[in-house]
């Protein structure tokens, strides 16, 4: 086995060994045992031996070495399955397994089957013929070629959940960014991107085009380059793997004056909704949500959210800050509240966040805060 040793294959390497220490840290630390970090887990050390491995059997000139024949480690197809549900769980903790999902694991029992096959050629010493052997490969590379693009279609349907996953934020949270899968998204746009190199470089394994070692390369150091992305979003942004805080509410219980439709008394909900906000300023709770207003109220979290959607044309993130910007644009231009900084005032306003209240503020007056107070004073 040839192992050329540059900076390139010296970032590579240190990006899987990286990868198999989050996974480890992942499965082993208390606090973070769950579902979704277990999957997180398999799918970090899947992409880290992919990139171990590929990195040992690669000689300089682009051919394979002996071990990369026959070793039976190379298990590719776990990245879909293992990417899907890492999300699945991180945005609905209470997902119950169905029977249908182990389909996912069909083609990992195909690929450990080939591949211990024919490793067990190798350590009994016995060598395969070649017709034998070409089928052998020719199975294992059309199985790496369907991990490859179903890692595609699985990316964009978690894209796609994503989306959905960052509309029912809106519906059920008034704060929203310490719950921002932006990072996710743009890792995952990242993972679209080096699926499709994959494809390009397995298909090469059939002859059809020209293996290309820089092609290659390039894309493992990528790869390295992402498993340090999702190691560093751990470090600063542990809270995201600590607590279920991705969940959404979606009881069902509804209230006995509740029907599918708005019912007649819904001007009645509407108006103690209003009073609740505007008298009560129940949205200066920085940790207000759907299921506080609902215990307020006494109506379900879908029925509350239909009343502000069809009532105010609005999502519920809008309508509570909605009231926090009209009273932090009161505030500002009071002169009672002229030695006050702006941010402790959008702070009492019920804003946790200072981004989210920048951007909204200048969403809504067209001006940032500063702009605002300087121009009304």
């Amino acid at each position: 086995m040839v192992y050329e040793l540059s900076i390139l294959n010296i970032i590579i390497l240190f990006g899987a060994i990286q990868g198999f220490l989050l996974g480890l840290i992942l499965v082993t630390t208390k606090r973070l045992k769950k579902r979704s970090n277990y999957f997180l887990a398999i799918l970090i050390c899947s992409l880290a031996l992919m990139n171990f491995l590929s990195i040992m059997e690669m000689r300089p000139d682009g051919t394979r070495t002996v071990f990369s024949m026959y070793h039976p480690f190379f298990i590719v197809n776990l990245i879909p399955p293992a990417l899907y549900f890492f999300i699945r769980y991180l945005t609905n903790p209470s997902y119950q397994w169905k029977s249908t999902d182990y389909l996912f694991f069909l083609p990992v029992i195909l690929e450990v089957g080939l591949r211990l096959f024919k490793f067990s050629f190798f350590a009994k010493g016995t060598q395969l013929s070649e017709s034998a052997l070409g089928s052998i490969n020719f199975w294992l590379n059309s199985l790496e070629l369907f991990a490859a693009i179903f890692s595609v279609v699985v990316i964009l349907l978690v894209v796609k959940s994503l989306k959905k996953y960052e509309q029912n934020l809106r519906e059920n949270y008034s704060e929203v960014e310490t719950r921002s899968l932006t990072w996710l998204r743009n890792i995952l746009l990242v993972g679209l991107a080096l699926s499709f190199l994959w494809i390009i470089i397995t298909i090469s394994d059939y002859g059809i085009i020209p293996f290309n070692l820089t092609l290659a390369q390039l894309s493992l150091m990528a790869l390295s380059l992402m498993i340090y992305w999702i190691g560093y979003s751990m470090i600063i942004r542990q809270e995201l793997l600590e607590t279920p805080i991705f969940a959404i509410s979606n009881s069902q219980d509804q209230s006995p004056t509740e029907t599918s439709e708005l019912s007649t008394n819904t001007d009645n909900y509407y108006k103690q909704l209003k009073d609740l906000m505007s008298i009560n300023k129940l949205y200066q709770n920085e940790s207000l949500n759907m299921t506080v207003l609902s215990e307020k109220t006494g109506l379900s979290n879908s029925y509350l959210s239909q009343i502000i959607n069809q009532k105010e044309g609005k999502n519920f993130f809008d309508f509570v800050n909605g009231y926090r910007i009209e009273e932090v644009k009161e505030k500002i231009i009071d002169p009672k509240f002229e030695h006050y900084t702006i941010l402790a005032i959008a702070q009492e306003a019920g804003f946790k966040s200072k981004s989210t209240f920048n951007i909204f503020f200048k969403k809504t007056t067209g001006k940032t805060p500063s702009e605002y107070r300087k121009l009304n004073k």
